[in-house]
């Protein structure tokens, strides 16, 4: 059980939004409070409470406007993740009312709720305003085994293995990447092998997601995947990236930002080494689908690219 036993000296959530807003690119105290949704000089006072209450160096004022410290950088990166785990409570707990009144039921893997179905569920929702979608995230073993219970009407996968006799759509198609901090060693310039990429200890997800699977498949001949750390979220596999502990190896949906801000690096691999997948809706091969969630397929099969 976890020791929530001294919450009441946990940072305050808007204090480390603030960290968030400035991290991610926010000159000032004050642009940082406009994107939170504080005054200034509340913002101001968090911060300087926060300061405070963690004994750390966070800020780092100048003329030029204020900027974080080394270790108000590492704060950060730990605030974006709680900041992240309280979105997705927001998020879970909004999708578990619609479930309850929806209309179509649908279970997706981490990846796939995250990167790609907010776009789909967008514009069919625009189009279908009448239709109700209740959503739940798993991995995508845990998928399988939602439909296969017929907890769901739609289960959407990274899998490479899909269960027999259960009917299947394509979705849409991702990659992994292989990506690391840009400090990290530069002996990676060639492009690397399936054999030299399964002897190095790579940040994995956990057995029964996709990521995992599809990974320990491309390198089944040589062993699979070394593991040199394994978490159950796309964000805690990032950060640990960043710091270069290892490389990791995730869905190029979940690096895109941290690719392009060039926090993480793409490391070169073999063009023997395929690292392409598709993403599959699948359904029980026991029940009809409803009218809700075939518009809801339709919408996604003829949308992907």
């Amino acid at each position: 059980m976890r020791d929530v036993s001294d919450m009441q000296r946990w940072p305050e959530l808007r204090a480390l939004g603030l960290l968030v807003a400035l991290a991610g690119g926010a000159g000032s105290i004050g642009q940082a409070a406009e994107a939170v949704g504080l005054a200034q000089p509340n913002a101001s006072r968090s911060l300087s409470n926060l300061e405070r209450d963690l004994k750390v160096p966070l800020l780092r004022r100048s003329p030029r406007g204020t900027e974080l410290t080394a270790e108000g950088q590492a704060v950060a990166e730990w605030a974006a993740q709680v900041i992240d785990a309280y979105s997705a409570l927001n998020a879970g707990t909004r999708a578990i009312q619609e479930a309850r009144a929806g209309t179509v039921r649908v279970c997706a893997s981490l990846t796939v709720a995250e990167y790609l179905l907010p776009g789909y569920l967008a514009t069919f929702t625009s189009a279908h305003p009448g239709i109700d979608v209740g959503l739940g995230v798993e991995n995508s073993a845990a998928v399988v085994a939602e439909v296969r219970a017929q907890r769901c009407d739609l289960g959407l996968v990274e899998s490479v293995s899909l269960p027999a006799g259960f009917p299947t759509a394509v979705i849409g198609r991702d990659r992994l990447l292989i990506a690391a901090a840009p400090t990290f060693p530069g002996r990676w310039t060639a492009p690397l092998s399936a054999e030299s990429l399964a002897a190095t200890p790579l940040l994995v997800r956990e057995v029964g997601s996709g990521t995992r699977e599809a990974i320990d498949t491309a390198l089944a001949e040589f062993g699979g995947a070394s593991v040199a750390g394994e978490y159950r979220s796309n964000s805690a596999l990032k950060v640990a990236a960043a710091t270069g502990v290892a490389p990791v190896v995730l869905s190029e949906l979940a690096l895109r930002d941290d690719v392009l801000s060039k926090r993480l690096v793409p490391l070169p691999v073999d063009d023997g080494l395929d690292l392409d997948r598709r993403l599959h809706a699948l359904w029980s091969p026991k029940r009809r689908l409803s009218a809700g969630a075939r518009a809801l397929l339709e919408h996604m099969t003829s949308a992907r690219g």
